[in-house]
């Protein structure tokens, strides 16, 4: 597999995208097992989305990690956090310097659907308009390939989405990358995604930050390719995976553009220049404040590199509405 390095202070930093066959061949067993409850629900969940990391999978709900997926002794060990166990959560006594928590109050054994759906609500809590938003963008969008993306992984165990420093700064993160269907095959296209409320929106970081996207993107150009060709496979056998299991939405479609991408027959190329997705805001704000700054945002990134539009669902396909249907 083909991996890239990059200097991040003192660290070198490795972005991988890989599952090994032994490790793809014992999640498709745990799906299939009594045991594994947890990850049949949440493959058939069609608000759940599975991203490839580096031996390591993090499966999304509204931009919320519920799961971490790991492998270690011949076994899928998933985790997850805390936050998303809480259940009825009111307040909880203190008693001579004790809190009165009792089990009731996390959830314990995994209970098909019920646990996921408690999960899914307590994660609500933590879902921000931006969040919500991007993934009512990506939901049901086919091509959407990966989320959270960050170049410089300092460590095997530190999850993507974890909020992170290297040296002064804060690790950036590129919001969405999707493959754009194009006449020879795909590109790899990246966006950055931002809601109307966000005041980042409307500082000169924002433009800064895309064109350091823009530098990143263009110096790992070819060895994005291989990586990405990765997520391909992977999510050619998900979907497998999924129709065996009986799910009714796998486009067979999809997952042979999934599967002949993975094993390099469809060509697959990178827009090194990340495009801006805007939403979120009303007719009298299209009018108003934004009007001004999208004309400074296009003089900087160019008409084609941003997408604005109120409702977040039409999806980041430039001047259409998204495609249905995984």
């Amino acid at each position: 597999m083909h991996e890239f390095s990059v200097q991040a202070g003192q660290q070198t930093a490795q972005f991988r995208r890989y599952l090994s066959p032994e490790n793809m061949r014992l999640l498709e067993e745990t799906a299939r097992s009594p045991e594994g409850a947890w990850l049949r629900d949440a493959l058939m969940d069609d608000k759940m989305l599975f991203a490839l990391r580096d031996d390591v999978i993090d499966v999304y709900y509204f931009g919320r990690a519920l799961y971490r997926i790991g492998f270690a002794n011949g076994k899928v060990v998933p985790k997850t956090h805390v936050k998303y166990l809480i259940v009825n959560a009111d307040y909880i006594k203190l008693r001579e310097g004790s809190f009165q928590y009792n089990k009731t109050h996390l959830q314990a054994d995994y209970t098909k659907q019920a646990s996921l759906r408690d999960m899914k609500s307590a994660a609500q809590a933590h879902i921000g308009d931006e969040g919500r938003g991007v993934y009512n963008a990506i939901y049901g969008d086919p091509w959407v390939i990966d989320v959270e993306v960050a170049f410089h992984t300092l460590a095997s165990d530190v999850p993507e989405h974890a909020e992170m420093q290297i040296g002064s700064k804060k690790q950036d993160r590129i919001d969405v990358v999707r493959l754009l269907p194009r006449e020879d095959g795909f590109a790899l296209e990246f966006w950055e995604a931002k809601h109307f409320s966000n005041s980042d929106l409307f500082s000169a970081n924002m433009v800064s930050q895309l064109k350091g996207y823009r530098r990143q993107l263009q110096a790992r150009e070819n060895s994005l390719i291989e990586p990405y060709r990765n997520v391909c496979q992977f999510n050619s056998r998900l979907l497998r995976l999924k129709s065996d299991l009986g799910a009714q939405n796998v486009s067979a479609e999809v997952e042979e553009a999934f599967r002949s991408l993975g094993v390099g027959k469809t060509a697959l190329s990178v827009l090194t220049d990340p495009a801006l997705f805007v939403f979120g805001f009303d007719d009298d704000q299209k009018e108003g404040r934004w009007k001004k700054r999208r004309e400074d945002i296009i003089a900087e990134l160019g008409t084609l590199n941003l997408r604005d539009i109120g409702d977040s669902s039409t999806g980041f396909l430039r001047g259409f509405k998204k495609p249905r249907n995984r």
